[in-house]
């Protein structure tokens, strides 16, 4: 079995501003280790006068550093922080970390810099040894406390002798790409990080809760205490980034404002590494609402989606975005949901419905129908006079409208009475909804990464453009091009794989490959593989200069899905009057509920993402117009 080696420092005797919680810190943190009854775990404990400088490097070095591939090096460090004001162009705050050790306040004493700490660390990790760093004091996120007490001393003026860093790179340090230990922080950077006493335990507590190794009513550092909970309910094999989450959502209301961070490998077993399967987004309550770690910075952008959530006792259910941020979503759980959901607790969330604003239409010109047309753009879910959204323009002259703002401009449109007025409405939600399908991207990308499309020549000559379109052409002899295009998967599962064809046209369609589950390792072959006919539409003459364009999408997915919601015809004058199949939907749903093959029943909503590459079949030569 793999060895672990801890080493747990915990300082409260300072010489000056002494603290309180940093000891009990490192007591629950042996309390737990122990509790784990593995033989192999081996700690080392250095507190208050052990803990000088000299012996907590000793210790890493030789404690830590005897680890070897496979095995884990653990080192939590309660006590005092310190920063300064640093010109070392690779800090960006300006600042640079240290640790405070026990003699580090003593003349002639020095602090444990970030940097040769993080060396140290890295070096060990180097071995292929998983490393965690813990770090509760101030500034640890920079590297390495205030009660409402802060754990945080002033930079001393005779530290100024520490090694500053250079601009470049050692010669000794991690290369590009070497693994490097991973950093749980009790604060960022530039914060404090607080202790306070610990409350005392409920006596009646409404749920069952796992023996906490923090004894209640002790003095602890905030992030330690509620670190330590969590490592009590998830067990050591649960994720590092899912052990922070939880933390942070159960520090909310405990005094100080400090912002637990992570960096490194936050997808590895907090104790014995190993990559650990985890939902990207996840479900918390907080400050009186719920939240999903979703927003505008990961490509959400209008409230209205919906992600799946699995509750405790197994089933399922539907959050609503209501409000975005840029770095979260306050949802609302529907359908009683909220009461199957433990508060205390962060609930795996996977997107399965995506909302997108309504597209902006500007309407100019003027007559008699201008008004009715605005009344009714602002009537339809896809649609409004103004805006974020996809732009599109109607131009209104002696009534006839024309349409703008797809990849071609519509026909002409009579605007003459009611009736056109709902045909020049269609036509705009044709094109919203094609647009919507186009930008169609899952804010989690870790199906999308897992699939590659490809379209190799046979018949003609290909070239990348300068805007990243793959150009096909037709041969001297005025011959359409031909290619095959495939889908490979790179997963370690079987997915369920679509492949989407939107045409400058304004058409969808999945006529290419309908779609199937294809085997990890396994490729997916359109037209079962025979040569695909990459031609100009009907209307459009073979000469120099013309072009038609496709965007091939592919969607794939854990589960099979209903792609009718997303298909279109290509946009004709005939079907200006009747409502496009699929165009009013508010949402686009993929990978929600759907018949499973092999099971024969319904099944949860599953990852799923997209790849988008975009076609442009042309004839070479200048164009003639």
């Amino acid at each position: 079995m793999p060895t672990v080696n801890c080493l747990l420092v915990g300082i409260d005797a300072y010489p000056t501003h002494p603290l309180t919680g940093c000891r009990n810190d490192v007591a629950s943190a042996e309390r737990w280790l122990r509790s784990l009854a593995d033989p192999l775990v081996n700690i080392r404990v250095l507190t208050d006068a052990g803990a000088q400088r000299s012996a907590v490097v000793k210790e890493i070095k030789t404690h830590l550093g005897a680890v070897g591939p496979g095995d884990t090096a653990l080192l939590w460090f309660s006590g005092h922080g310190s920063d300064r004001a640093t010109e070392d162009p690779r800090e960006a705050t300006g600042r640079a970390q240290a640790l405070v050790c026990h003699d580090s306040l003593d003349e002639g004493g020095l602090p444990l810099a970030d940097d040769e700490l993080g060396a140290l660390l890295d070096g060990i990790a180097a071995t292929g040894a998983h490393v965690v760093a813990v770090l509760d004091c101030c500034y640890s996120g920079g590297a390495t406390r205030e009660d409402r007490r802060a754990r945080s001393l002033p930079w001393q003026p005779s530290w100024d002798r520490l090694t500053r860093r250079g601009a470049g790179r050692s010669l000794s340090g991690p290369a590009a790409g070497a693994p490097r230990h991973v950093l749980l922080a009790a604060s960022r950077l530039d914060e404090l990080a607080y202790e306070t006493r610990v409350p005392d335990a409920d006596p009646h507590p409404a749920t069952e809760v796992s023996p906490s190794p923090v004894d209640p009513g002790s003095s602890h550092g905030v992030f330690s205490a509620a670190l330590l909970e969590v490592l009590a309910d998830l067990g050591p094999d649960a994720s590092c980034r899912e052990i922070l989450d939880v933390a942070t959502a159960r520090m909310h209301g405990r005094p100080g404002r400090q912002h637990p961070t992570l960096h490194g490998r936050g997808d590895l077993g907090f104790l014995h590494g190993g990559r650990v399967p985890a939902s990207r987004f996840r479900l918390g309550f907080a400050h009186g609402s719920w939240s999903v770690n979703c927003g505008s910075v990961h490509g959400l952008d209008a409230v209205g989606g919906e992600f799946t959530v699995r509750t405790p006792s197994g089933g399922t259910g539907t959050v609503a975005v209501r409000e975005v941020f840029p770095e979260r979503s306050r949802v609302e759980p529907l359908d009683g949901l909220a009461g199957a959901l433990d508060r205390t607790r962060l609930t795996p969330a996977v997107p399965s419905a995506m909302a997108f604003r309504p597209a902006a239409v500007t309407v100019t010109g003027g007559g008699a129908w201008t008004g009715p047309l605005r009344s009714a753009i602002d009537d339809h879910p896809l649609l409004a006079t103004g805006g974020a959204g996809t732009p599109l323009t109607v131009a209104v002259t002696d009534g006839v409208a024309r349409v703008t703002g797809g990849s071609r401009p519509l026909p002409s449109l009579p605007l003459r009475d009611d009736g056109d007025v709902a045909g020049v409405v269609n036509a705009l939600s044709h094109l919203a909804h094609w647009h919507r399908v186009r930008a169609l991207a899952n804010p989690d990308p870790t199906l999308s990464e897992l699939v590659r499309v490809r379209v190799e020549p046979i018949l003609g000559a290909q070239r990348l453009s300068a805007t990243g379109e793959l150009v096909h052409e037709y041969t001297p002899d005025g011959q359409p091009p031909q290619a095959r295009i495939t889908i490979h998967n790179t997963a370690d599962r079987r997915l369920w794989c679509t492949l989407l064809d939107l045409t400058d046209s304004h058409g969808i369609s999945h006529g290419l490959y309908e779609g199937d589950f294809v085997a990890p390792g396994h490729t997916a072959y359109a037209l079962r593989g025979a040569p695909v006919l990459l031609y100009l539409p009907e209307g459009r003459l073979v000469q120099p200069g013309a072009y038609v364009q496709d965007w091939l999408k592919v969607i794939v997915s854990e589960n099979e899905f209903d792609l009718e919601p997303l298909l279109l015809p290509a946009w004709s004058t005939e079907n200006a009057g009747r409502s496009t199949r699929g165009a009013s939907a508010p949402l686009l749903r993929v990978g929600g509920s759907a018949a499973d093959r092999d099971l024969g029943g319904s099944s949860a909503a599953g990852r799923w993402g997209t790849s988008t590459l975009a076609l442009r079949t042309e004839v070479p030569g200048p164009a003639r117009w």
